[in-house]
């Protein structure tokens, strides 16, 4: 199976990225150019929706970090959503569950929202 994105806008100034299957290094362009994509237009928030991604390497974190770094240089947010078990395990033990906010469920409120009370994203179980 070919390596797919799919990119739905979830507000104003939000998307959400939705990969699918492996993110190795045999198969990242269709993030990277969704992730790309999404900066050039503007969007202040992008949600990494890991849902349906059966494996991450080293150079799918590097893409998502990338795109993090990005985000934050022109005061937006990327958020790593429904990682599976192994994949949040992956992000505590490299300290990236550390740098980038992540949601353990599949919330389907607006990125773009504010938090009530201004509370934080809900982190992956896997921080420490």
């Amino acid at each position: 199976m070919y390596p797919s994105v799919r990119v739905e806008v979830s507000g104003r100034q939000a998307v959400v990225v939705r990969p699918i299957g492996d993110v190795d290094y045999s198969s990242l362009e269709p993030l990277r150019e969704a992730l790309l994509d999404a900066r050039i237009a503007g969007v202040r928030d992008i949600v990494v929706d890991l849902a349906e991604v059966s494996f991450m390497d080293s150079q799918g974190l590097a893409v998502i970090l990338f795109a993090h770094q990005r985000q934050r240089s022109v005061g937006g947010r990327l958020i790593l959503r429904s990682p599976s078990e192994e994949i949040a395990r992956l992000l505590c033990v490299t300290n990236v569950a550390h740098v980038i906010d992540v949601e353990s469920g599949n919330s389907q409120r607006d990125p773009a929202a504010p938090r009530a009370g201004g509370e934080a994203p809900r982190r992956s179980q896997w921080r420490g």
